[in-house]
């Protein structure tokens, strides 16, 4: 035990300096429910998102976290941060999928917890609402063949993403676990630049630019997580976000609480 204490202790300054480096970005739970009172929590996770829009499939891998000031013990205000990276997927025959880099991509939240509903019920109520803002730079290749010359087509993209995420849910520890389910609702306002370029052999040229924007109407879905409460107030957490079985988001994460009793 006094290893893993150890091996925790290290693991605070590991979460404290991947703040300071603005290496983050966007979950719900991670944790679920904030201490409140001036305690500060730093976190940081992993997630894998899959969403249909429209005629193209999103595939994000982003890494995670956030830093939470409790301002009172059912109010917590936050800041996040961080790496995404986006895959376009259009599976038309012929044509290269959007693939980004990793991009810096930043947002915020507020979190209203209520510990428990009564006395007489450990059951307790969560909600928060997040904006998340990152920017992606790749491109779409078409391969074509004409009178048996081939030649390409190029559809240079930047994407401007934009997420609102709103939770409304319950939670219930459980021995060393805290298991939490909320309704969510996800929208998505997309803006793009598309750059288009047409080209025979070696020899490259613009055809012409134009400037587009995509959102969603509002996605209904479903949030299970469960927290593993460690020693130090840390924890572990799991966190799945199910629209269908094509539309989801899966989250793995881990998190200190109390900075501010530190010895």
């Amino acid at each position: 035990m006094t290893s893993l204490k150890k091996s925790l202790k290290r693991l605070n300054l590991v979460l404290m300096l991947l703040y300071a480096s603005q290496g983050f970005s966007q979950m719900s739970g991670n944790p679920v429910e904030g201490k409140g009172n001036g305690e500060w929590t730093v976190s940081v996770c992993g997630n894998y998102f899959h969403q249909q829009l429209a005629t193209e499939m999103a595939v994000s891998k982003r890494v995670l976290a956030k830093s939470i000031w409790g301002l009172s013990p059912y109010f917590d205000l936050y800041g996040v941060a961080g790496v995404s990276q986006l895959n376009m997927r259009t599976d038309d025959s012929g044509i290269d999928d959007f693939k980004g880099q990793y991009e810096f991509g930043y947002g915020g939240g507020i979190k209203l917890q209520m510990q428990r509903i009564s006395s007489l019920s450990s059951i307790g109520i969560w909600m928060d609402i997040q904006l998340l803002r990152f920017k992606s730079d790749g491109a779409f290749m078409e391969y074509l063949d004409q009178a048996g010359s081939s030649y390409y087509r190029k559809f240079q993209m930047k994407y401007d993403w934009r997420e609102l995420k709103g939770n409304l849910g319950i939670t219930l520890p459980y021995r060393s676990f805290r298991v939490y389910i909320a309704g969510t609702g996800w929208l998505l306002q997309r803006l793009d630049n598309k750059e288009e370029y047409i080209s025979y052999g070696s020899s490259e040229s613009f055809v012409g630019k134009d400037n587009g924007k995509y959102q969603t109407g509002l996605l209904k879905g479903v949030t299970i997580g469960v927290e593993l409460f460690l020693p130090d107030q840390h924890a572990l957490s799991v966190e799945a976000l199910f629209f269908s079985s094509k539309d989801y988001q899966i989250m793995v994460g881990i998190c200190q609480t109390g900075i501010s009793d530190w010895d």
